[in-house]
């Protein structure tokens, strides 16, 4: 007689098992379906801004949903995320003034065309606030010149996002990559991308056909040509490229080619000679603040586009200065530390 109630028993533990196991995936199949529902709120571009100690850097946030997972990448770098109902934690990575890889936490809540919260940075500052705004697209507008012309000089060269989507060719070289291939410890020019984030300032000299940039980083003059040629393809490759550019409204957009292989930082994340830059210039509200929006296209190395924000403020009493820039200390370095030998055999590899 006790057999069947035994039965009777495992059965009931049985069928109470498939219960909670049909229960867990009726479960587990909402929280996917709500999952899935919520991340196309975020799906897409928005801007954002980071205030730290008054300092305001910006940046490009996006979001990609790809079944039930929400990817997040600043400025084509990717970036750890965490959601819980209209929470969101970020993890963001970037370098301070001295190379130093550091990383924001940014935490706050989800609006529907608005996130905000707090910012902590890693060392012991106060906190500061973060927020962003969808990116709308607009169509193009009738060329609308303005005046870029005048000195200016850097508060800001954007979130410096560190970790980006490495192809395995450009991880290769980021892994064997050595202070001894940075060019501008010998005094030439690291290119446009890292001239155009460097703390020195800059003078715009423009006419109807052209925008001079001169740099006082590595005396580096850049011609943006308007008049609608074409790039000259039987000319060398440049550490500026070539840039051609036109009014869109009144942003002045660039693109460049025809770049010289190097870096796109001093840590040694690559550009190669087929990369494309487009840059979108203009001036801010009050007319004394340039904002530059800049994109590297280069698939060799990267499987998304890089943006990287800069902001200058008009100075017309600053003076461009003469860079001072001598190689022997560098080379002298090497000798004493026994590395000469080194630096050339890395030298030779690369050619």
């Amino acid at each position: 007689m006790t057999e069947p109630v035994a039965k009777r028993g495992v059965a009931h533990l049985v069928l109470s098992a498939a219960r909670q196991r049909r229960n867990a995936t009726v479960l587990l199949a909402v929280l996917l379906s709500a999952t899935a529902q919520a991340q196309p709120r975020l799906d897409g571009d928005w801007r954002l801004t980071l205030e730290d100690q008054g300092r305001i850097h910006t940046g490009i946030l996006s979001f990609e949903t790809n079944g039930n997972h929400l990817a997040a990448f600043v400025d084509g770098g990717p970036v750890p995320i965490a959601i819980e109902e209209d929470r969101i934690e970020i993890e963001l990575d970037y370098r301070d003034g001295g190379g130093r890889l550091l990383s924001y936490a940014l935490t706050g809540d989800i609006g529907p065309d608005r996130l905000e919260g707090v910012l902590t940075p890693s060392l012991d500052g106060p906190p500061g606030a973060w927020y962003a705004t969808r990116v709308m697209s607009k169509a193009t507008a009738p060329a609308a010149p303005v005046d870029l012309s005048g000195i200016w000089s850097r508060t800001s060269s954007g979130t410096a996002k560190v970790h980006l989507d490495y192809t395995p060719a450009a991880q290769a070289i980021v892994d064997t990559y050595s202070y001894l291939d940075d060019p501008a410890l010998r005094c030439i020019s690291p290119g446009l991308v890292r001239v155009s984030g460097w703390p020195y300032p800059l003078e715009i000299v423009q006419t109807e056909d052209q925008v001079t940039i001169l740099y006082e980083s590595f005396h580096e003059v850049r011609r943006i040509f308007l008049d609608g040629r074409g790039y000259p393809r039987d000319l060398p490759h440049r550490a500026m490229g070539y840039s051609l550019g036109h009014w869109d409204g009144s942003t002045l957009v660039v693109e460049t080619e025809m770049l010289t292989a190097g870096y796109v930082d001093l840590h040694g994340q690559p550009l190669s000679e087929n990369a494309r830059v487009i840059e979108r210039m203009s001036l801010g509200d009050d007319g004394q603040t340039l904002l530059s929006e800049l994109t590297l296209f280069d698939p060799e190395y990267y499987g998304r586009p890089i943006t990287r924000h800069r902001r200058w403020q008009k100075t017309p009493a600053t003076v461009i200065l003469e860079y001072d820039c001598d190689p022997y200390p560098f080379f002298r370095g090497l000798e004493l530390e026994g590395k000469l030998d080194e630096y050339w055999q890395r030298m030779r590899q690369r050619r």
